[in-house]
């Protein structure tokens, strides 16, 4: 278990958090994308803002982490669009 999510959930940006989150569970991008099932230079993209962190993509990692049991009740980009 990664421990307390809540430090990552205070940071605004939501791609710095997903960024936190990779790092926290001391994934590479190239592990982090097959754990949620996209391409790794999708997640590269993503993490350079290229392109946009879309919702579908938030609730795959929100569900990849209460499959790990990382996190336990609410999701962690639920606070913010």
């Amino acid at each position: 278990m990664v421990g307390n999510l809540s430090d990552i959930e205070v940071v605004e940006n939501d791609v710095e958090r997903l960024i936190l989150l990779r790092k926290r569970l001391n994934k590479s991008q190239y592990q982090f994308a097959m754990d949620i099932g996209i391409s790794a230079s999708y997640l590269t993209q993503i993490e350079n803002y290229k392109f946009p962190f879309t919702n579908q993509l938030k609730n795959r990692i929100n569900n990849f982490l209460k499959m790990k049991e990382e996190l336990n009740e609410a999701d962690l980009f639920s606070n913010f669009k």
